[in-house]
C-alpha cells in the first residue's frame, strides 16, 4: 500500500508551571472545548490510570481517525498510538519545565496511508498542515490555561 510519512514538532511556551498544564492536557474529555471544532474529538474508551484511553478525531473533510494512549509520565509524557483507517504512527505530548513557565510540546511520526493522501503529498506539505492545526490547539491551550 502506499504511505507518506506525516512527522512535525509544535510547541508552545505558557506562563503556567507544569503541574497546572498536566490536568488540562488529561482531561480528554475537555479537549472538545478548546480544540478547534475543524478537529472534532471525542472520548471513546476510558483507560485505567489514562493508559488505554482512545480518542476518535474528525477532521472536517477529512477522514476519522483514532489514537490511543500507551504510556503516560506523570506529569511530563503522554504518547497515543495513532491507528485505524488511514493513519499509523505515534504521537507524543510532553511538558518541559522553565521555573513558572512550560514548554509545551506535540510531536507527530505517522504514515498516511492511500493514493489521495500520497498525492496530496506531492502539492501539499502535510506537515505544515498539521503544525497549522496544531499552533491553533497550543494557542487556545494557553488561552484555557489563563482562565
Amino acid at each position: 500500500m502506499t504511505s507518506t510519512p506525516i512527522q512535525a514538532t509544535d510547541e508552545i511556551l505558557v506562563p503556567f508551571p507544569a503541574a497546572e498544564v498536566w490536568p488540562v492536557l488529561v482531561d480528554f474529555a475537555g479537549y472538545q472545548h478548546w480544540w478547534p471544532k475543524s478537529l472534532a474529538i471525542r472520548v471513546i474508551a476510558d483507560g485505567a490510570g489514562l493508559v488505554g484511553t482512545q480518542l476518535e478525531i474528525r477532521p472536517v473533510g477529512g477522514r476519522p481517525f483514532q489514537c490511543q494512549v500507551e504510556a503516560v509520565e506523570w506529569p511530563s509524557r503522554i504518547r497515543m498510538r495513532y491507528f485505524g483507517g488511514f493513519i499509523d504512527g505515534f504521537g507524543e505530548w510532553r511538558l518541559e519545565p522553565l521555573g513558572q513557565q512550560t514548554r509545551v510540546i506535540y510531536q507527530l511520526d505517522v504514515q498516511a496511508h492511500g493514493w489521495l493522501v500520497v498525492l496530496l503529498g506531492k502539492v501539499l506539505n502535510l506537515a505544515r498542515l498539521h503544525s497549522r492545526s496544531m499552533q491553533t490547539v497550543l494557542e487556545n491551550l494557553r488561552l484555557v490555561l489563563g482562565h
